[in-house]
C-alpha cells in the first residue's frame, strides 16, 4: 500500500508540473510575441530637426508638438575685424511649427530678412521602413512668402499680389545605417515679381543634403542647391547655396551652428537668390535653435 501510496503521489507531482509549466511557458511565449517586432518596421530619426541647415528634411513635428525655431544669420565674415566678422550685423527669423498628426505639420514664421511673412505645410506621405518596406522616406513641402519691404518710389505702378512667392519641393530621404542619412530635394520656386527683367520667375533647384552622426549629441550636417540652368540665364550676382554644419542636443532643445553662403533663411531667398561666393570669403556664420513644446493630446 505504501508503494501504490508513493506512485499516486509521484504521478500527481508530474502532473502538477506540467500544469505549472505550460501557463509559464505559454507566458513566454507571449512575451516573444510582443518582444520580436514582425513585418515593417518604420525608420526614425535620419535627421535631428526639421530642417538639415537652411532646407527641409524629412523630419515633422509630432501629434499636439509645437516646435518653436529661433534663426539668427550674422554678416559676412569677410567685412573683417570692423564689423567683428560679421557678427555686428543680423538677420533673424522667428518660426513656429504645429503638428497635426506625426506625420502633417503646418507653420508660421517671419523673418526680418525682406520683411519676410511665410506660411507652410509640411507631409511625409511616405515612410522609410525596414524589413521589407520602402527603402526611402517621401516628404512635401509647401511655403507662401510675402515680402513686406516698402515698394520704391519708382513711378512703377506694383500690387500687393506682386510682393507673393512660392516654393514646392518634395524631400527623399533614406538612413543609411545609424550614423548616416542622406537627402535630395528637387525644389521648384515661383515668384510673381522678378527684380530683372532678365530673371525668370519660375526657378528650378536640385539639392542634396546628408547628416552623419559623431555620437548620441553631435552631428555634422551638410546641404548643396544647384541652379538648374536652363531657366536662368547666365547671372553673374547668382550662386549655387552650400551650407555645413553641427547638431547639438542638449535633450530639451536642437542647436544648428552652420556657416553658409546664403544671407536670407527662407526658401525663396536661400535657393534662388544667393550671391555669395565660398572662394571670396563670402560666408554667413548663423544658428538655428529649436525647442519642442507639448501643447495639444497626442495618442
Amino acid at each position: 500500500m505504501k508503494h501504490v501510496s508513493f506512485l499516486r503521489a509521484s504521478v500527481a507531482l508530474v502532473f502538477a508540473g506540467f500544469a505549472l509549466a505550460s501557463p509559464l511557458s505559454a507566458q513566454d511565449d507571449l512575451m516573444d510575441f510582443f518582444d520580436e517586432p514582425t513585418g515593417p518596421q518604420v525608420v526614425t530619426s535620419a535627421f535631428k530637426a526639421g530642417r538639415i541647415i537652411n532646407v527641409q528634411s524629412p523630419e515633422t513635428s509630432g501629434k499636439g508638438e509645437m516646435n518653436f525655431i529661433i534663426a539668427h544669420r550674422f554678416g559676412r565674415i569677410s567685412d573683417g575685424a570692423y564689423a567683428l566678422w560679421g557678427l555686428d550685423n543680423a538677420q533673424m527669423r522667428m518660426g513656429l511649427d504645429y503638428g497635426l498628426t506625426d506625420r502633417l505639420q503646418v507653420g508660421v514664421a517671419r523673418s526680418s530678412f525682406g520683411k519676410t511673412l511665410e506660411v507652410n505645410a509640411k507631409w511625409r506621405f511616405l515612410e522609410q521602413k525596414s524589413g521589407g518596406g520602402s527603402p526611402v522616406s517621401l516628404t512635401g513641402y509647401s511655403v507662401l512668402m510675402r515680402d513686406g519691404m516698402r515698394f520704391p518710389e519708382d513711378g512703377i505702378g506694383r500690387l500687393g499680389i506682386h510682393r507673393i512667392s512660392y516654393v514646392h519641393q518634395v524631400v527623399v530621404a533614406r538612413k543609411f545605417s545609424p550614423e548616416f542619412s542622406l537627402a535630395l530635394i528637387p525644389s521648384l520656386v515661383h515668384r510673381n515679381l522678378v527684380d530683372q527683367p532678365a530673371r525668370a520667375n519660375d526657378v528650378g533647384t536640385l539639392g542634396a543634403g546628408f547628416r552623419y552622426k559623431l555620437n548620441n549629441r553631435l552631428s555634422v550636417n551638410g546641404e548643396y542647391h544647384y541652379l538648374l540652368p536652363r531657366p536662368i540665364p547666365d547671372d553673374p550676382e547668382l550662386r549655387n547655396s552650400l551650407s555645413l554644419g553641427l547638431d547639438i542636443e542638449t535633450g530639451g532643445h536642437v542647436f544648428q551652428l552652420h556657416i553658409t553662403n546664403s544671407r536670407g533663411m527662407f526658401e525663396r531667398s536661400f535657393l534662388s537668390e544667393t550671391a555669395g561666393r565660398w572662394q571670396d570669403g563670402d560666408l554667413y556664420f548663423g544658428f538655428n535653435i529649436n525647442r519642442v513644446f507639448q501643447v495639444g493630446s497626442r495618442r
